[in-house]
């Protein structure tokens, strides 16, 4: 016997599976509904905060930005005062802000060249697929693989699970040929 009621003095009836698993489902939908709610009033609140973060570091930006054009002027002052021509001092301290983005630049360029595929993620991810496909991949991928050898798994994997018939022997791009492709 269930009590259905909060009140211990009530004697217990019975309720049916159905009325419990209804029960259980409405109370369920509740849970869900005040989870909702709660998560909507908590994004209201963190997206309020987060204009109002937004609003203040564009003011410090500018404000920053103002300041260091203030720094540039008196940087080509000093140097007029010392005995330079305006247009001089002003193309002096450009030319090192010139020099420095094109430092920056070169070092930022050296890391693209760097950047690879998340090689072994993309791997996982195509075996998650082939699994839930009902397919077995056989190939472990380890991350101390090469490129090449990472591909050659994927195509070994794929060739085995599904056979085409007249399918070509695919070869594993060199790596210049893979940084070459990521470039295009």
């Amino acid at each position: 016997m269930i009590n259905t009621t909060n009140d211990p003095s009530t004697p217990p009836t019975q309720r049916s599976i159905g009325e419990l698993v209804a029960s259980i489902k409405d109370e369920l939908v509740d849970v869900v509904h005040t989870e909702v709610d709660i998560a909507k009033k908590e994004f209201t609140s963190l997206g309020t905060k987060a204009g109002v973060i937004a609003a203040c570091a564009a003011a410090v930006l500018f404000l920053l930005l103002s300041a260091w054009v203030m720094l540039l002027f008196a940087a080509a002052s000093g140097l007029q005062a010392l005995g330079l021509p305006a247009w001089a001092s002003f193309l002096i301290v450009a030319g090192v802000f010139l020099l420095l983005a094109a430092i920056a630049g070169l070092i930022a360029f050296s890391f693209v060249k760097k950047l690879k595929a998340p090689e072994v993620t993309i791997e996982t991810a195509k075996g998650a697929i082939t699994a839930v496909q009902g397919k077995r991949h056989t190939a472990p991928v380890s991350y101390d693989d090469t490129f090449e050898e990472l591909y050659g798994k994927q195509v070994s994997a794929r060739t085995a699970s599904t056979p085409t018939p007249g399918a070509k022997d695919e070869k594993a791009p060199t790596e210049d040929e893979r940084v070459g492709s990521v470039r295009a």
